[in-house]
């Protein structure tokens, strides 16, 4: 992720653009999930119907909330929705959030743009990825249905299954984020 960001850090672009994303590592010969994001676009995690968003935006409207000046239902009619705090691109290094997540067989992940989710509930996203099809099939209807309620933003759909992991335990249920980076 240092990588990346230095890569990027000093242009002059004086706009920016998100990054969000997930890379297969492994720690102490375990596999993990890095999750990583710059920006509003998300990843999600999808297990026995809990749907849990794994990232945080870096938006106005998320620090509003974090301060309790405004509320959830606020957050979504709020005229700065769009505004993000953290970019790549920007005349600054971009500042990503990072952190291990455990590989956990019959997990579903998202990584979407803020196109879906400013589409679609974490209800309607549920719905889809419920479904029990494939990660494409869910990935298109996501697509589908974000666009067919307006899609007034890009909206960019990856939709990953785990469906195995190795028989080592330090992967299993219950084992915790490790390594977590936020600003």
């Amino acid at each position: 992720v240092d990588d990346m960001t230095r890569g990027v850090g000093h242009t002059d672009l004086g706009t920016g653009t998100t990054v969000t994303g997930i890379a297969l590592t492994l720690v102490d010969g375990a596999p993990y999930w890095l999750v990583f994001n710059i920006g509003d676009s998300r990843v999600y995690s999808y297990r026995d119907g809990t749907l849990e968003q794994l990232t945080l935006d870096h938006s106005i409207v998320q620090e509003l909330l974090d301060a309790g000046a405004i509320t959830p239902a606020e957050a979504e009619v709020h005229p700065h929705s769009n505004v993000i705090t953290r970019a790549v691109g920007f005349n600054e290094d971009p500042v990503p959030d990072y952190f291990l997540l455990p590989i956990v067989a019959g997990s579903r992940l998202l990584v979407c743009s803020d196109g879906l989710t400013k589409e679609l509930t974490e209800h309607g996203i549920r719905y889809f990825l419920a479904e029990g099809s494939s990660p494409l099939d869910a990935a298109q209807q996501l697509m589908d249905a974000a666009l067919g309620n307006g899609g007034r933003d890009n909206v960019t759909v990856v939709v990953v299954d785990v469906l195995a992991t190795p028989e080592s335990g330090a992967h299993r249920e219950g084992v915790s984020r490790r390594a977590a980076r936020r600003h």
